[in-house]
């Protein structure tokens, strides 16, 4: 015990310890957790992340900040317009607990260059707005048996589930089909911050053990009424050729 708070900054986290403990903190402290897509959820998400105490925080986007951002986006502010979200989150997040290693990757997901990206990345973290570039990583976490922890969120609505081959059904057996046009629509901030909270909690559980990681179940958020559901996923074992037909 006492090797394990040698390794912890006891004041910074003194809010959690008393929940995750020590050895709970110090699994935080050797995780490292990837952020794809750093818009509403993953600036988010990677704002708690890092304030949790993630040994390393992997955070990717190929966007720039604009204005019509920062209705939601609150890593980011008036004078980053213009700016790489990757650049300045990578800069945010390190000034927000400078204890993380944060890696800042200005690219854009693609199969080519999935694997080169997240090799490092133990839990995989869904930011996106675009389903196509979700299937990308749903294949890339269902081949190498990461956990893939996705999000989505538009309108008053965000859903949240985990993928786990072996545990759960592929992300593809559950996209919408046809497959929406990438992007937002219309959202305001609460529902993307309520949908990211409930990911990053995801995120905790995987990484540190404690409590059960939302497997076969599809977690829905209705803002306005407010409500937070749960659907039932059948889990299955057999995914690759419904994604193939997707990703075509």
């Amino acid at each position: 015990m006492l090797q394990e708070l040698d390794r912890i900054d006891i004041v910074r986290y003194s809010r959690q310890l008393p929940l995750l403990g020590a050895a709970g903190q110090v699994k935080l402290l050797e995780s490292k957790v990837a952020v794809v897509g750093l818009g509403g959820l993953g600036s988010l998400v990677s704002m708690y992340l890092a304030a949790l105490g993630v040994g390393k925080l992997i955070v990717v986007d190929y966007d720039e900040v604009g204005v019509e951002n920062l209705n939601r986006q609150i890593l980011y502010t008036t004078d980053d317009i213009g700016k790489s979200k990757a650049t300045v989150a990578g800069e945010r997040l390190k000034a927000l607990n400078p204890l993380v290693e944060v890696e800042a990757r200005n690219a854009r997901i693609t199969r080519d260059n999935v694997a080169e990206v997240l090799k490092e990345a133990d839990i995989i973290v869904d930011g996106l707005d675009d389903w196509k570039t979700r299937l990308v990583l749903d294949e890339y976490a269902w081949e190498t048996g990461k956990p893939y922890v996705h999000a989505a969120a538009d309108s008053y609505y965000g859903q949240v589930t985990v993928i786990q081959r072996g545990v759960t059904t592929c992300l593809a057996c559950i996209t919408p089909k046809p497959i929406p046009e990438p992007g937002c629509r219309a959202i305001v901030a609460p529902t993307v911050g309520i949908t990211a909270s409930i990911e990053v909690m995801e995120v905790l559980k995987l990484a540190t053990k404690i409590g059960q990681p939302s497997y076969n179940k599809l977690i829905i958020i209705d803002s306005l009424k407010p409500s937070i559901d749960e659907v039932p996923l059948k889990p299955t074992t057999e995914c690759a050729k419904c994604r193939e037909k997707l990703l075509e």
